[in-house]
């Protein structure tokens, strides 16, 4: 156990050392001694390409800078709010009068309401002075109280964690579709090299078979058998290096490079085995989850709704007073207002699709902390089984190949035919293919993972502060 944490930690230490070179490495992702037109690209510089020069990125950065205008404008509720008025009379008979007044307001938390107005005559027949008003008005009852005015900050407040975190989650698609197009390039590289092994090799088992028909120990007709191997060899070459070129293209496309550029993909680190904690993935996905964040978000809102709902059931009852300056002197004037609506039945039904709009939430709630642990128990799991195949897959590759082998030297001594050869050679490359694949899975696996924790930013050691820039 201490051994594998002993390698689990080397394995950290030379992740984070790759990535931050990568990181820093010369622009674009590209390495020195890269020929005209070819990029030599790591995956961590494919996917600093991708999150900082993709049309995908930068798209995803503009709506993220134009959501948080929702946010700032909610804040300038309670800032002040200055007005400046001029206006002007003229009469028939050549008399007029004009003046010019500048007003201020300022809201409060409680609900009240500040105005300030001073107002000056620049053009009048009469001995007319400037006059200052200040007014306050305070609803009592209907819309009294910081939890009622500071809903919409309160609101504005919680959509922007849920912003923030699905434009996180923006860029972790980004993130996980660079990874998948990268792979692909690179399995589709392997399976190349390995359908050119097997070509190889059945090119030179037809030597040997006809040095075989040379010296008598073969019938010349089972040349056939040999020769149709290494035709159907050729084609699975040229079926490959079509998928790889199609592999390529995507990646290329999906990085927004120039046409034409042509991608040399850096091997991954080799596998190191990782046995994720049920226990701690959980605890993390619900730290990080947007779709949980958005749940919550909905329970607290619906609750706020149900708030007001609740108040506007309430009377309309406010408070104003007024202070009027003018001429010397001060006058104070108070108004109690109090509005009650008959017949209208609009509040109390917006009260019962609040109560039930909360039970929808709650529930929802539920369902998604279920299905959150559902999709965390299935992640954990599928990087077991994925890592249990890579040793089933070597194990299968390395008896495949020798049973190749011991096949080989029968049929030279006559005691296997060309047909059992050939089905041996094909058992070699569905082996070899297997273990690619179980390595890709294992790799996928725990990218799986990572997207279902919330956790790829982090695990790449990305700042969403980069993306789009």
């Amino acid at each position: 156990m201490m051994a594998m944490e002993a390698r689990h930690a080397t394995h950290a230490v030379v992740c984070m050392v790759c990535m931050a070179l990568s990181w820093f490495q010369l622009p674009a992702g590209a390495q020195e001694g890269a020929g005209p037109g070819r990029l030599a690209l790591t995956l961590e510089g494919a996917i600093r390409l991708a999150l900082t020069g993709s049309r995908a990125a930068i798209e995803a950065r503009l709506e993220r800078e134009e959501e948080g205008f929702a946010l700032e404008g909610a804040k300038e509720r309670y800032d002040p709010e200055y007005s400046l008025d001029a206006g002007a009379i003229a009469s028939d008979d050549g008399d007029g009068s004009a003046d010019v007044s500048a007003g201020l307001s300022l809201r409060v938390p409680s609900g009240g309401l500040f105005r300030l107005r001073f107002s000056q005559p620049v053009l009048s027949d009469g001995d007319q002075s400037p006059g200052v008003d200040l007014t306050f008005s305070q609803p009592l009852l209907k819309g009294f109280g910081p939890q009622i005015d500071t809903a919409p900050l309160y609101r504005a407040r919680l959509e922007e964690r849920i912003h923030i975190r699905a434009f996180r989650d923006r860029a972790s698609d980004i993130v996980g579709s660079v990874i998948s197009a990268y792979r692909n390039s690179l399995s589709a590289r392997r399976r190349v090299a390995i359908a050119r092994d097997a070509l190889d090799r059945a090119r030179r088992q037809l030597g040997i078979n006809r040095a075989l028909v040379e010296a008598g120990r073969m019938a010349p007709q089972d040349l056939i058998q040999a020769e149709a191997e290494v035709a159907d060899r050729e084609y699975s070459l040229t079926d490959s290096e079509n998928v790889l070129e199609t592999a390529d293209s995507d990646l290329v496309n999906l990085l927004d490079l120039e046409e034409g550029v042509v991608i040399d993909p850096g091997e991954e680190l080799p596998v190191v085995p990782v046995e994720p904690d049920f226990g701690e993935s959980l605890e993390t996905a619900f730290a990080r989850r947007t779709d949980w964040l958005r749940a919550e978000t909905r329970v607290l809102l619906s609750r706020l709704d149900l708030r007001i709902a609740e108040n506007d059931l309430l009377p309309d009852l406010s408070l104003s007073a007024t202070a009027s300056h003018r001429d010397g002197g001060t006058e104070l004037i108070g108004r109690l207002n109090l509005a009650m609506p008959l017949g209208d039945r609009e509040p109390k039904r917006a009260l019962a699709r609040a109560q039930n709009d909360v039970l929808r939430a709650e529930m929802d709630l539920a369902e998604r902390r279920q299905s959150i642990r559902l999709q965390v128990r299935r992640a954990v799991q599928n990087v077991a089984v994925a890592l249990r195949q890579i040793e089933l897959a070597d194990r299968a590759r390395e008896l495949s190949e020798r049973k190749l082998e011991v096949e080989r030297r029968k049929l030279q001594l006559g005691l296997s035919s060309v047909f059992q050869v050939s089905r041996f050679e094909d058992d070699l490359v569905s082996a070899q293919n297997r273990e690619l694949d179980a390595v890709v899975g294992y790799r996928n696996a725990l990218t799986g993972l990572d997207r279902t924790l919330g956790t790829t930013l982090e695990r790449w050691g990305i700042g969403v502060d980069r993306v789009g820039r």
